[in-house]
């Protein structure tokens, strides 16, 4: 990508690890190394090692603060304090930024809350830098960053920081775990408020849901994430028995639907993930095969013997690496629960099916419609022809953000 004319030259990319924990993570680390093969100076400032190899072989400049996550810190007290207001992290970017020009220079923010802090935001806003921030999540509107309520086991439509917010326990924990997120919610209001924002949503969804509730003045731009996905092999999916689930094992994911469907359908389920639920769901549903997590290597021989994935998810998300992938990879069809972005992947019918998020009943219906060999067939056959793979790809990710930089320093 030629850089003559363009007035980016570097970039500064937050997040809070400098590993990949998750599909936030992956995607901040695969567009900063992918940033840096243009030719663009590109930095990457993270707040908890270790420092992946991906960053540490990609000409990526990495600083990594080395810090606890700040509800994990052993020190309590300290903990909270970091999470609401992170000085340390706030004086190593001041010192940082004092080294670049406004002019020629984007911040890109792919997650906070969890180590750096809002207080990254101070020098930021004082020093005149455009940031764009990457709707991985629902922190800019929500305090536990889902808008989930965990205690209660639904999406939580209550408007964020009003009294009915601020007085439900919708935490996984305790009340005091929601009232750490409530102060370090109301510290984000101010610090962030003001800084010349621009949001990269992710799907349809996730701007549907999120453009009306976000609390600041803001610019929309719309960037999907990069996966990089090409055509391994196509599934056997009508000669497959298997319904196969990728994901943690924690109820908001869709696991207990997943299991209770597969068991009232009557066919056979396997499950990839890992969590503290593991071995519960053994002796519940001795019928699943549960595998525990695999690395993606791992997973191919699952999937060539799935007959579809299940993604069951019963909270919002932002836009699910998993879908495509496995639709691109492999040509698998997917199951998809429609209250969560994975449904923006799917036409009913066409490339996949999408049933009731809340009702077992209809998901059990789903998976006997996909009993249909040649529903399935029909199915696999549209997404071999109309799966875009190049809309997901690093170069285009990369083509897009440039476009998203160069209109960001251009606008007043």
């Amino acid at each position: 990508m030629g850089s003559v004319n363009m007035k980016v030259k570097n970039i500064i990319v937050f997040c809070d690890f400098a590993n990949i924990t998750g599909g936030a993570e992956r995607v901040a680390i695969t567009s900063a190394v992918s940033l840096a093969e243009t030719g663009s100076n590109v930095v990457m400032f993270t707040g908890k090692g270790p420092v992946c190899n991906e960053l540490k072989n990609g000409n990526v400049h990495v600083i990594c603060l080395n810090q606890e996550e700040a509800i994990k810190d052993s020190n309590r007290l300290r903990g909270i304090i970091r999470g609401i207001y992170n000085h340390s992290a706030q004086q190593e970017i001041e010192k940082l930024l004092k080294e670049y020009d406004p002019n020629d220079t984007v911040i890109h923010m792919h997650g906070w809350s969890k180590v750096l802090s809002s207080s990254i935001f101070i020098p930021i806003k004082r020093m005149g830098f455009k940031v764009i921030v990457t709707m991985h999540d629902y922190f800019l509107q929500c305090p536990n960053g889902c808008c989930y309520d965990f205690q209660k086991k639904e999406i939580c439509e209550r408007k964020a920081m009003s009294i009915d917010c601020v007085l439900c326990n919708c935490d996984k924990r305790r009340y005091i775990y929601k009232l750490y997120r409530i102060i370090r919610q109301i510290g984000m209001l101010r610090l962030v408020n003001g800084t010349e924002l621009y949001i990269a949503f992710i799907s349809k969804f996730n701007k549907n849901v999120s453009e009306k509730r976000i609390p600041f003045h803001y610019k929309k731009m719309m960037i999907t994430n990069p996966i990089n996905v090409r055509l391994q092999a196509i599934v056997p999916a009508s000669d497959n028995k298997k319904y196969l689930y990728i994901g943690r094992l924690s109820y908001e994911k869709g696991i207990d639907f997943f299991c209770e469907g597969i068991t009232k359908a009557g066919v056979s389920g396997v499950v990839i993930g890992s969590g503290d639920r593991l071995e519960d769901l053994k002796k519940k549903y001795p019928m699943i095969e549960f595998v525990g997590w695999k690395q993606q290597t791992e997973m191919r021989e699952y999937i060539l013997q799935a007959r579809a994935l299940v993604f069951p998810s019963v909270c919002y998300e932002g836009a699910p690496l998993t879908i495509p992938e496995v639709m691109g990879g492999y040509c698998l069809p997917c199951i998809v629960s429609d209250c969560s972005a994975g449904r923006d992947y799917i036409e009913h019918g066409h490339n996949g099916l999408i049933y009731s998020g809340k009702s077992v009943d209809d998901l059990c219906k789903v998976i006997l419609s996909m009993e249909d060999n040649v529903l399935v067939s029909q199915l696999q056959s549209n997404i071999e022809k109309d799966f875009n793979r190049e809309k997901y790809s690093s170069e285009h990710h990369v083509k897009k953000l440039m476009e998203c930089y160069e209109r960001m320093l251009s606008e007043e």
